[in-house]
């Protein structure tokens, strides 16, 4: 979304990160006094180098105006003493400073990621997981930067700007008073180039995230890229690109290098300007004493509380542009914290499920997907599924099979409706996490994680012991493929199990169901990608996995489906259930079921 509103922005970032300095008050309260202590200091060391110098000329018997009488000695051990003091104060300031910032950086990510964890399918359905990233990554390093940075510069440059202005004027007013013009001068053309410079860097953070989402979905589809030969074509994609990026940096760059300019340029125009001024002052008023009290005894402290003046322009850069980054970074995490599940997903305080005993009542179920909602794919049915039996669904492509797998893995809520199980409760009710232990879900494209064996095997049974692994990888037939490794167990297999052919994966998630011994399996489509001699060999598994349970299966292969104890039959175009029955049976009635099998789309194979 765009984000040029910089109330919107400002409020936003503000608001954020209000909480952290309640919940962390300790931190805060002592980057506070370590800001205060900064005052001291930089008030002191100015005036200490004063006293320095008329101590000296007291040495030397010079009359000076506004010594103190502190010896030579006393001055330096405390000016040594201030600079101590400040000294630690930074070194103490900057170490709270990044603790704090992290905690804000990690405690951000967590919520975020637990949020998208927790966030309903749909949600992922418009989405590019590299624009996602941008936010978990940059926007909360942004935030837990600026959280600490921005506040507390505020406060060093405004009290070093306070201290700064006034000893200027203390020290020497009318000086001070047309440096002051100067000043200010250059600080209205800073604002101006600011202005110009966060508009075009909120194009820059737009097009930065929305690029980033298309690179990383390219890296993500790699085995596409390879098995099509379009390397050249993804370099040309890729710098195309960045050129796109390079663009809208550009004019940001232009405008921050005006801004940078005026910055510098500035600081030395104001350096420049106080002698010249001071120097026509005094000519003027031609007045040769005041000119030499003025450049042998006040220069000195003047140009050391100027310098700090001057400073607070780099503060002041440090400010505006961190509140831009952290401004817009604080937008995009809001949008993702503050974004609804369309689901109750009942994670804390639903009803524990300890097993799953008894019928799965579909009742009165109708369902329509959120992101299109105008088409229905399943109308109201009823339908009991017995504990123990086993089910298929089959029908075309957007029958609405795979559609059941996700209403049973609650995926989705039905449109109307309710789900029941263990006789009483309703889907909606139940702690997810808790139900969802005692089910298991294979799919046609097996989820494997980056990790060893045994981490991907225990992924969902995280208690399970290593020899417990080692057994259901035994009755998976994948222990020998295994232990042929180099690494054995060990062995880490690669982001989404790279380097496994489609046939190792399936065993590899057939080991973890039967590591987790779920009392419902859910089997989409689980054999489709495998060749006929390796679907075979893991249908044998999943025969012997279904076994004892209450199983689904999505399929359109005839040896998935023929042994089981009772097909659905779905039709196209919201049709809903059209046939049931089992093999033997619809294989002879006249109907959709076999008008599929005679149109060859269950598939048949050999020697069956």
């Amino acid at each position: 979304m765009k984000t040029n509103n910089k109330v919107s922005r400002y409020t936003a970032f503000f608001k954020l990160i209000g909480r952290y300095y309640i919940t962390y008050w300790w931190i805060a309260i002592s980057l506070i006094l370590i800001i205060l202590s900064f005052c001291l200091t930089r008030i002191s060391i100015p005036l200490l180098t004063q006293q320095i110098t008329f101590a000296i000329k007291h040495e030397n018997n010079i009359p000076v105006n506004g010594y103190w009488g502190l010896s030579l000695t006393t001055n330096i051990i405390l000016s040594i003493s201030m600079i101590a003091l400040d000294a630690i104060g930074t070194y103490l300031f900057n170490y709270l400073s990044w603790i704090f910032g992290r905690k804000i950086e990690v405690d951000l990510r967590n919520k975020i990621l637990e949020k998208l964890v927790r966030q309903d399918i749909s949600y992922y359905s418009d989405k590019k997981i590299g624009e996602i990233l941008t936010s978990v990554i940059t926007d909360t390093q942004n935030v837990g930067e600026g959280a600490v940075n921005i506040p507390t510069s505020i406060g060093i440059s405004l009290s070093q700007f306070i201290v700064a202005f006034i000893m200027t004027f203390v020290l020497a007013p009318v000086i001070a008073f047309f440096g002051g013009i100067i000043y200010f001068s250059l600080l209205t053309l800073y604002f101006v180039f600011y202005a110009r410079t966060v508009k075009k860097y909120a194009v820059v953070r737009e097009v930065y995230e929305e690029v980033n989402g298309n690179v990383t979905d390219r890296i993500g589809t790699v085995r596409l890229i390879k098995a099509s030969g379009t390397e050249d074509y993804e370099k040309a994609y890729f710098e195309e690109q960045q050129k796109i990026n390079y663009k809208a940096h550009k004019p940001a760059i232009f405008n921050l290098t005006l801004l940078i300019t005026t910055v510098y340029a500035g600081s030395m125009i104001l350096q420049f300007a106080v002698p010249i001024i001071a120097g026509i002052y005094y000519s003027v008023l031609g007045n040769d004493t005041a000119a030499t009290d003025f450049f042998s005894n006040v220069f000195p402290a003047y140009i050391i509380n100027q310098a700090n003046l001057i400073a607070t322009f780099s503060g002041l850069m440090g400010i505006t542009f961190g509140l831009a980054m952290s401004g817009v970074a604080s937008i995009h995490i809001n949008e993702l914290l503050g974004s609804q599940s369309i689901m109750d997903p009942h994670y804390y305080d639903g009803v524990i499920v300890k097993e799953i005993k008894g019928d799965i009542v579909f009742k009165d179920i109708e369902f329509r997907y959120p992101e299109k909602p105008a088409k229905l794919i399943l109308p109201k049915f009823n339908f009991t599924f017995e504990e123990g039996k086993s089910y298929a669904f089959v029908g075309e492509t957007g029958s609405g099979k795979s559609t059941i797998a996700r209403l049973l893995l609650r995926f989705y809520d039905p449109s109307n409706g309710e789900i029941i199980i263990n006789q009483k409760n309703n889907l909606k009710d139940l702690n997810l996490s808790s139900y969802l232990s005692h089910v298991g879900y294979v799919e046609q494209e097996p989820q494997i994680l980056f990790g060893d064996v045994f981490e991907n095997v225990k992924y969902g049974k995280f208690d399970a012991t290593d020899e417990q692994v080692i057994e259901a990888c035994k009755k998976a037939e994948i222990h020998k493929l295994i232990t042929s490794w180099p690494e054995g167990y060990n062995t880490v297999l690669g982001e989404r199990g790279f380097m496994l052919s489609g046939g190792q994966k399936q065993r590899l998630v057939i080991a973890r169901m039967f590591l987790k011994d779920p009392e419902i399996l859910i089997l989409d489509e689980a054999t489709s990608a495998l060749d006929n001699i390796v679907e075979k060999e893991i249908q044998v598994k999943l025969n012997e996995l279904m076994k004892g349970r209450t199983s689904f299966t999505i399929a359109h292969r005839l040896s998935t489906i023929k042994d089981v104890d009772h097909i659905i039959v779905l039709g196209g175009n919201g049709a809903g259930i059209v046939q049931q029955g089992n093999f033997k049976q619809l294989v002879k009635v006249p109907g959709h079921f076999k008008n599929l099998y005679e149109a060859g789309l269950l598939e048949a194979q050999e020697n069956m």
